[in-house]
Formats: structure tokens, sequence, C-alpha cells
């Protein structure tokens, strides 16, 4: 009888007996437990140092993309951690696994382990097990969390705006709204009230107009994500129509930032599913259309029609890149969650055949190739996706597969080795 880090195996009838957790009918082998253990303190303390890096970066991305105060930001980071987890993940993972397994190469262990008689894939399972779960749980993470984290840091923010564009008219005397194509500008605020403002706008006919009022009043509306400029005692200055005196001016303008929008990546896997029916509905109605104009021009002679551009072309392009972007995400989050795996399963055989104890070393030598092959690759396929030039049901697996041929390579000299 003798021992690997602390694990008693022998030899018996030519084959290795290892001690069980029994339980029922449920057991793990000792060697999974211990591995596995060994895998799940290292990846909390490297996953809990990433995602503070990652936490700073993003708070100061908010601050500076919506311009919030300190209590805003801390009000909006534990929904700023959800949304970071799922690029935080897999880098983790695969910084574990150097980590464990290159100090059980080095150590000798997997050695001891084959000459014990146990390949060397028995020792590889637990960091696969783990890959597994963390594809799943990244994938949930990215289909759940995200949405209800960007959903409250909305909510925050929209809640927020109104300190905001306040504290900006007290300290500049003026704020620009490009979105709603106008500026303000302000002699004094209290309150809500601004004093003696100077507002440029642009009328719906796009002409400039400058309007003075005696003062205004600043509303807000959090849910729609608009501000209500009303103006009193008004004078009106348009360019070639000459100056007109109103009491009252009322215009909705929206709010700074991108608090409106909402990008796919923010939608769940269901909702870009319903938004895809209603992107081939919407294809469908028009190509319809299109049909019956032709059968018209066709049955009236109109065949100049047949070159002039029609007005459902452009509508046609736009649902069609929107169905695109809509699949990309789609496979682009199944894919870049079950990178997890495919990390474990390049970084794990690498780390055993490295046989270092320099952490750095294995996490670079596996990591390096990873940021100039795969990340660009994705990248690339991610772009031609949206651009519906390659489909993303195959090109958004590309990256995955090269780290799946590089993996069962390294798998096999490990093993040979």
């Amino acid at each position: 009888m003798t021992r690997l880090h602390g694990l008693p195996y022998s030899r018996e009838n030519g084959g290795f007996v290892r001690q069980l957790h029994v339980h029922g009918d449920y057991f793990v082998p000792l060697l999974y437990r211990h591995i596995l253990g060994q895998l799940l303190r290292a990846f909390f303390g490297v996953l809990s140092v990433l995602t503070v890096v990652m936490i700073v970066g993003g708070a100061f991305q908010e601050i500076s993309d919506n311009g919030l105060g300190v209590f805003q930001t801390l009000q909006i980071l534990p929904y700023i951690i959800p949304s970071l987890l799922p690029f935080s993940i897999p880098v983790a993972v695969l910084l574990t696994v150097c980590i464990v397994y290159g100090r059980m190469s080095a150590n000798q262990e997997v050695t001891a382990a084959k000459a014990a008689g146990i390949p060397v894939l028995t020792l590889l399972w637990p960091a696969l097990f783990l890959g597994g779960i963390l594809s799943a749980g990244s994938l949930m993470l990215t289909d759940q969390a995200i949405p209800w984290s960007v959903g409250n840091i909305r909510r925050v923010v929209a809640l927020a705006m109104e300190d905001i564009v306040l504290d900006m008219l007290r300290t500049h005397n003026e704020l620009a709204l490009p979105r709603g194509g106008m500026s303000i500008s302000v002699r004094g605020v209290a309150g809500r009230t601004l004093q003696r403002p100077i507002v440029k706008l642009t009328s719906a006919g796009g002409q400039p107009v400058t309007a003075q009022a005696h003062e205004a009043h600043l509303g807000f509306d959090p849910a729609q994500g608009r501000i209500i400029l009303t103006l009193h005692d008004c004078h009106l200055d348009v360019p070639g129509r000459g100056s007109f005196w109103l009491s009252e001016v009322t215009r909705a303008l929206p709010l700074p930032g991108d608090l409106n929008r909402t990008k796919p990546r923010h939608m769940s896997i269901q909702t870009l599913k319903v938004k895809l029916a209603d992107e081939s509905r919407k294809r469908t109605t028009i190509e319809e259309h299109r049909a019956i104009s032709a059968g018209f021009r066709l049955a009236t002679g109109d065949f100049a029609g047949w070159f002039t551009s029609e007005s459902g072309d452009e509508t046609l392009r736009e649902s069609h890149a929107a169905r695109a972007r809509l699949r990309t995400e789609m496979h682009s989050r199944i894919a870049f969650s079950s990178s997890c795996f495919f990390f474990v399963l390049v970084g794990a055989p690498l780390a055993i055949t490295q046989a270092r104890r320099q952490v750095l070393t294995n996490f670079l030598t596996c990591f390096l190739p990873i940021i100039l092959i795969y990340y660009p690759v994705v990248m690339l396929c991610m772009t031609q996706s949206k651009t519906g030039i390659v489909d993303p049901a195959w090109a958004m697996w590309m990256g995955n597969l090269i780290l799946l041929v590089a993996g069962l390579s390294l798998f096999h000299r490990c093993c040979r080795h």
C-alpha cells in the first residue's frame, strides 16, 4: 500500500482499488472528489479576483456613459456582477485547470497515478465535468441574469437622470440632447424651474428653431425614458418664417444615453425567438405585397415600374438585417457559453504536458493562442453572420471547433506520454 497525494491506493488482481464514499446507491470515487475540490477552491478564488477587476471597469463605463454619481454607482453594482460573470467564467476556469493540473504534473502526481494504473483521462474527468457545469451555468446567466440586470440598471439610471440633468444645468448652465435635437442654456436653476432658458431645437420640418422663454419647467417620465420640457412666455424665432410669441410650449425629449434602446444581447432566448417570428411575419407580408404589386403591373402594362425602386425594398433589407442580428445573438450566446468546456479541453492536458509549477507560464502558454486565434475567429464569424454573409448556426461554432481539434490532439499526446 502506498499513497498518492494523501490518497491510499494499491494494486490487487491487476486493478486499482479506489476508496469510495457510499450513500445509498450513490458513490463518487475519492480521487474525483479530491481533484474536484481543488478545482472548486482555485476556481472561486480566481473568479472572485477577475470579477472584482471587471466590476471596476464595468462601473467606470456606466459612470462615463450616464454620468452617474457615487450613490447611483453603488446601487447598480449588484446588477453589474451578473452581467460580467459570463465573460469572467471562461477565463477563470482556464486559469483554474492550469493551476491545479500544472501543479499536479510538476509534483509527479500524474506520473504516480499512471504508474498505479490510473489513466490520465480519469484524472481529467473532474475538470471536464466542471467545464460542462459551468457552460450550462454561463448559458443560464447570459439568458436570464443579463436581461434582468440590464433592466434594473436602466431603472436606476432612469431614476437618477433627473438629478443628473438638473446638476448639469446648475453646474454648466447648459445641456445638450443630441438624440432629441436640442440644446438648452439657462441663467440659473431653482428646483425644477429653469430661469431665462434659451432652447435651440430642430422642428418637424428640419428647420432650426430658437426659443427664448421667461422660465421653463422640467418634468421627468422614467417609465418612458422622457424629459418633459414646458416653456412659459416663449418667443420663437424660425428662420425664413419670422418670430412668434406663445404663452406655453411643451416638448417631450428622450433621456440622455441608450435607455430606450434594447439590444439583442439584453434579450432572453425566448424573446429572441419571438422577435425572429415577428421579423419572419413582416418579411412574408412585404413579399406578398411585392407579389401583388407585380401582378398589378403585369395586368396594367406598367413595365416602367419594374425599373424603379419599390418602397418595400428598404424595409425588406432592414428586416433581413434585423433577423441576421437576432439569429447571430442566439447562436453566439450558446456557442460562447460552451467555450468553458472547450477551454478545459485545451487547458488541462496542456498543463499536464508542460509540467510546470509556474502558474503564469502555464496560463499564458494556453491563453495567448486563444487570444490570437480563437477570439479573432469568433469576432470574424460574428461580423459575417450579422451581415448575413454566413449562417450563424455553424459559423459561431468555428472557434469551438478549433479548440476541439486542439484539445483532442493534446489529449492524445497527454495519454500517450
